[in-house]
């Protein structure tokens, strides 16, 4: 694991997604029903798996060349998926299906020349993150009226999912966040469904070495070209104390699907960005190209064996006023995959001042925390008077 010590971090990499079972009802006759497939992820209310499904998703459907379903709304309800517009039943021809969860407004279908075409038409990530909303597609290609026909639809998450945890490694360091933000990122893009069914899904994603290769994706147009951003996401908790371990922020365990941190789980675009780069004469990191993270702290030095709030001195900030450490991150992110950044305190310069005095003539970024070092040199023993002279006969003798 990659790491930057204290204020700069390690990322752990980690595929969000298995496909754990399938809900859905059998019907009799041509009537269209649904089963669906959500891949796993965190978030209490909005960020779906199978334990914790969406409620309501829309579809739309192509038939012969032509645009069969539009937009229509399938609510889950007394234990099925109801269409809301109205019964559809199975045509005589094949039918491709379509489906997303969240796309809201930005959702476009389009049918020509006897093709289908789904988008997102500028979705914008909301800049607070408690409303972000968990962006889900489904295609589901070449299906046919059979006895209990039942279409399964497999949802992939459009986005990334960031989330942040810390640990401390030095007992000489007591630290203290409430606060994170990621700055300089895109917050809107177009994206483009596969053709194809988005049937296959991760394999062996909770293992040491995950196989996060996943075909038949759909595309964000900028997803993979370097981009400078201009937006900003940040979250805050209550101060959490920074341990020895890995220390959660937000929530990173899949496992936990109501934790008090799941409001705080970042949605974003999948993105390429470069990093912001501390350097002499470039001034503040808000004022520059380049993504950076800032972490609301407070850093004490500890002088005995423990924290001692009322006699330890702070580094940076104080319990009663945390401050921001600015931190040069690069992005590159997938979609449908979480990436979990650790905070590692305990060596390092500590990331940089975000917010130079504007007085200072040469604001440069300076670093939070200068590590005390040592070196020695001894001094010579300095002759004084050489002529110093000792008698060493015996008082009286020759007398």
């Amino acid at each position: 694991m990659r790491k930057f010590y204290l204020g700069a971090l390690g990322l752990l990499v980690m595929a969000s997604c298995s496909q754990d079972e399938t809900v859905g009802i059998n019907h009799d006759g041509d009537e269209i029903t649904f089963s669906v497939v959500t891949n796993s992820a965190t978030r209490a209310e909005n960020v779906f798996c199978n334990n914790n499904s969406a409620t309501n998703f829309h579809v739309s459907a192509i038939s012969d060349g032509k645009s069969y379903i539009e937009g229509d709304d399938i609510a889950y309800q007394d234990g099925k998926w109801v269409n809301q517009d109205g019964t559809r039943y199975w045509p005589d021809e094949s039918v491709d299906f379509y489906a997303h969860v969240n796309g809201g407004t930005t959702y476009d279908w389009s049918v020509s020349e006897g093709k289908a075409t789904a988008k997102f038409n500028n979705f914008k990530v909301n800049q607070t993150v408690a409303d972000q909303v968990d962006l889900m597609y489904s295609v589901k290609t070449g299906q046919t009226k059979t006895a209990n026909s039942k279409v399964i639809l497999n949802f992939r998450h459009a986005l990334s999912q960031i989330v942040f945890q810390a640990r401390n490694e030095s007992e000489n360091l007591h630290v203290e966040i409430s606060g994170v933000s990621i700055c300089k990122l895109n917050d809107t893009d177009n994206f483009t469904f596969p053709s194809t069914s988005t049937d296959n899904n991760f394999v062996d994603h909770n293992g040491e070495k995950p196989n996060t290769a996943l075909t038949n994706q759909g595309t964000w147009a900028n997803e993979n070209t370097s981009k400078a951003g201009t937006a900003s996401y940040s979250v805050t908790f209550p101060s959490v104390t920074i341990k020895a371990e890995n220390t959660p922020l937000t929530t990173t365990d899949d496992a936990s699907k109501n934790g008090e941190y799941n409001a705080n789980t970042m949605l974003l675009l999948p993105q390429q960005t470069t990093a912001w780069e501390p350097k002499a004469g470039v001034g503040k990191p808000a004022d520059q190209t380049g993504s950076y993270f800032l972490v609301k702290c407070a850093i004490y030095n500890v002088a005995g064996s423990s924290f001692d709030a009322d006699t330890d001195v702070p580094l940076w900030g104080t319990q009663a006023a945390h401050k921001e450490v600015a931190i040069p991150v690069a992005a590159n992110w997938d979609q449908g995959k979480k990436y979990i950044y650790t905070f590692v305190f305990g060596n390092g310069n500590g990331g940089y001042e975000p917010d130079p005095d504007p007085e200072d003539p040469d604001p440069d970024p300076e670093p939070v925390l200068v590590p005390i070092t040592f070196d020695i040199t001894i001094d010579d023993f300095v002759t004084v008077d050489p002529d110093i002279e000792i008698e060493t006969g015996v008082p009286g003798a020759g007398e």
